[in-house]
């Protein structure tokens, strides 16, 4: 009896690694999207951005710097992609801000942290703040 217990045990030792890899896996194909189903966008502040996605999803990028044009009255986000326009981290993104003036020159936005918002973290977003 002894034995078969830790026999138990050393095969869900063995298998809770498999287990975990393989649900790690599966989640960040759910956080994927493509960048053309951006549908809406605000800024917080200079380092935070929130996203709609495909009307119903939502997320927020954390910035490694500030980027201040976000801010800035009819500002636009500008995404540059090589090959796939898929976007699954913070690494994964290629992204810059203009003013919408004539000769605006963009400037780069360095995405940190990539988070998709639960319903319920969509709905905190602040009004003045929540993508439409």
């Amino acid at each position: 009896m002894k034995r078969a217990l830790v026999f138990a045990s050393m095969i869900a030792m063995l298998a809770a690694p498999a287990l975990a890899t393989k649900a790690s896996a599966a989640s960040p194909a759910k956080s994927c999207f493509p960048v053309r189903e951006i549908d809406g966008w605000r800024a917080a502040d200079a380092r935070t951005i929130y996203l709609r996605v495909a009307q119903t999803r939502y997320y927020r990028l954390d910035l490694g710097n500030p980027c201040s044009v976000l801010t800035d009255k009819g500002a636009h986000l500008i995404t540059q992609t090589t090959g796939s326009d898929l976007v699954c981290t913070a690494a994964d993104w290629d992204l810059g801000a203009a003013r919408d003036m004539h000769g605006s020159l963009p400037m780069r936005c360095i995405v940190k942290t990539m988070t998709p918002l639960s319903a319920a973290e969509a709905d905190a977003i602040p009004k003045e703040f929540k993508p439409h």
